[in-house]
């Protein structure tokens, strides 16, 4: 061969493996992207960096995340607002021909619903997301009452008294029994008792969990909880319409009606002595026929209600946020609206049941069967076509209501740009090569 064909076969081949070694640098890239791993020839099976033959080296699983004060990401599988298109508008929401309309009341936020049948009669702003106070330890009850043995005892510990708010009153080193605590939490709303019952169910972070869990599986999709007892924290939020469906929960419950429905408790005081403690909502004993449930206020939420009554057969549930003082005066005139011209609307929405969650999840899951043509996804119990909801005058809301559209995810990941540059560079400096290869053959 000659000096200069076999100096140029050389470049040549100094070339090609320049070029082999950018495709290399840019597979390894490509793959680490993807989230690929390169094993080596002859370690397939083996774990990324063992012999060859070795046995995987087993992993540990990677820690359950706690609770944050920021909002879990919402998952409604309804393709509108929870209930119904017609509640997801600002302002009040009732049925036009109603007669006379709900009465103006002084709250952010407010829904009346009939609670055996869950239609919703008339609200305003009803998934608005507000601190709750006390009220949400309405949660804290539907959550823990079936973890909980009542006759089981708990010795109270510091962080238990230490707490702010109001308090019941236990004391530090004292058993009390699960029984007791849930008066404790419900009739003086003692954020002390909140502390406990979650400290029971194996601590607070874990309580937590489990009640945004039963929110989520409620259809609660407003709520997150941080604590037990509803004080103020970052994060922490509910909405009327959550509370309503929580309530609604809680009622179906024997011994969640007796907690809401006592006036009146002997709690244990020191040695062998008792105080009596009272409750605290203003409805019961005030309103005719009220059965509960649960009253709250904040610096932050201001007065919050949950309130229940039982009329004439029919059993209604109010929920009230953001309120001045007194507050049950305002959820009463509601009440009264609802058991007579409200017993006439339409309902304007519904509020769902965990088993409604539960179909809407199951046909919104990946590999759920495709509806038929002219077919609608799963949706949140709604008022019927015929009804057209009235917005309170000056009140906003989109004329399409919000849906939901899940989208497939691309198989392939966006790769970043310091990829793309390279393989700008490699198919730049390929045609260059190739150019140069076809020139020289000529």
């Amino acid at each position: 061969m000659r000096p200069e064909r076999r100096v140029r076969a050389i470049g040549r081949a100094g070339s090609a493996a320049r070029i082999a070694r950018l495709v290399c640098v840019l597979v390894l890239g490509v793959a680490t992207t993807l989230g690929l791993t390169v094993v080596p020839a002859g370690a397939a099976g083996n774990a990324p960096g063992s012999a060859p033959g070795a046995k995987p080296t087993p992993t540990e699983p990677p820690p359950v995340p706690g609770p944050t004060a920021t909002p879990v990401p919402t998952t409604n599988p309804f393709t509108g607002p929870v209930g119904g298109a017609a509640l997801g508008h600002r302002g009040v929401v009732v049925d036009r021909n109603t007669t006379p309309a709900p009465p103006k009341v002084d709250v952010a936020s407010y829904v009346v619903a009939d609670l055996d049948t869950g239609q919703v009669l008339a609200s305003k702003n009803a998934h608005l997301r507000l601190p709750p106070a006390s009220t949400l330890k309405t949660l804290t009850a539907v959550t823990l009452l079936p973890r909980l043995d009542k006759r089981a005892r708990y010795t109270a510990v510091p962080a238990d008294t230490r707490v702010e708010g109001s308090r019941v009153g236990i004391e530090n080193g004292r058993a009390y029994t699960i029984d007791q605590l849930f008066y404790g939490m419900f009739l003086p709303s003692g954020n002390d008792a909140a502390s406990a019952l979650g400290n029971a169910a194996g601590g607070t972070r874990t309580a937590v969990e489990m009640m945004n869990t039963e929110a989520r599986r409620l259809g609660a999709f407003d709520t997150h909880a941080v604590n037990t007892s509803g004080l103020d924290a970052p994060g922490q939020v509910s909405s009327a319409y959550d509370l309503a469906l929580v309530a609604r929960a809680g009622m179906a419950r024997a011994d969640f009606r007796r907690y809401v429905t006592t006036l009146r408790y002997n709690f244990p005081g020191k040695g062998r002595k008792s105080f009596q403690i009272q409750n605290l909502n203003k409805l019961l004993g005030h309103y005719p026929g009220a059965i509960g449930v649960k009253n709250g206020y904040t610096t932050q939420a201001h007065s919050t209600l949950v309130g229940a009554a039982e009329q004439d057969g029919r059993r209604l549930v109010v929920v009230i946020m953001r309120s001045k003082a007194p507050y049950w005066t305002r959820a009463a005139t509601l009440l009264d609206w609802g058991f007579t011209a409200g017993a006439k609307a339409k309902p304007v929405g519904n509020l769902v049941s965990s088993d409604d969650v539960a179909r809407a999840a199951a046909a919104r899951a990946p590999g759920a069967a495709t509806p038929k043509p002219g077919a609608t996804r799963p949706a949140g119990p709604a008022a019927s076509p015929s009804t057209r909801p009235t917005l309170a005058p000056g009140a906003g809301g989109p004329d399409d209501p919000g849906v939901t559209i899940a989208t497939a995810e691309s198989a392939w990941p966006r790769l970043p740009v310091w990829l793309w540059l390279m393989l700008l560079v490699f198919l730049g400096l390929a045609g260059l090569r190739v150019f140069s290869y076809v020139r020289s053959r000529r």
